[in-house]
């Protein structure tokens, strides 16, 4: 009986070893779950936050594009604009060159339409008569008109071109300037 006490014993023992190692197991098992769901919560709060992160950009990048297009079609409108308004500035130019030419008058180019700066020559041939006159002063463009009122088709040409030119001129004034590249090249040039 001694014997079996023992035996029981020793197996009492060594079940309570095994059963503590796998008490000491389960615990170990629980800490590594326990430490591998904080983990987890802790990648899926970031996932979480980098979905975030991706939409906000994707909204960023929307807008982005958004206003790139609308700046791109600003853009080109403003390169219409521009094209417009040189052609436009080019055919005042060419009027302007036909036409000093025709009246043996110079005119400043760069000046125009601000400004109306520039020298003609008097019918006789023999004067200088020099001008400088801001497109909004309409005394000093009526006396460059009284200069040029010389009996010619020319004159109304020029009016025409000052009267394009002057921002504050009358409507009627303004439709005039559509007719600016019709000169009429037949008439005699004076000689310079």
């Amino acid at each position: 009986m001694l014997k079996n006490e023992r035996r029981m014993e020793q197996q009492m023992n060594g079940l309570t070893k095994q059963s503590s190692k796998f008490l000491n197991n389960v615990a170990g098992l629980k800490e590594t779950i326990e430490k591998q769901q904080r983990e987890t919560e802790k990648i899926r709060e970031l996932v979480a936050q980098r979905r975030e992160d991706l939409a906000t950009r994707t909204k960023l990048n929307e807008a982005v594009q958004e206003q790139a297009a609308a700046a791109k079609e600003c853009t080109e409108a403003m390169q219409d604009h521009l094209v417009r308004t040189e052609q436009e500035q080019s055919q005042i130019r060419g009027c302007v060159h036909t036409l000093c030419e025709a009246t043996n008058t110079f005119v400043n180019a760069r000046e125009l339409p601000v400004r109306m700066k520039g020298v003609s020559v008097s019918h006789s041939g023999d004067e200088w008569l020099p001008f400088d006159v801001s497109a909004s002063d309409l005394k000093g463009l009526s006396t460059i008109w009284n200069r040029l009122n010389i009996p010619s088709e020319n004159v109304n040409k020029w009016r025409q071109l000052l009267s394009a030119s002057n921002p504050q001129s009358d409507k009627e004034n303004i439709t005039i300037a559509a007719s600016i590249i019709e000169i009429d090249l037949t008439s005699p040039v004076s000689q310079k």
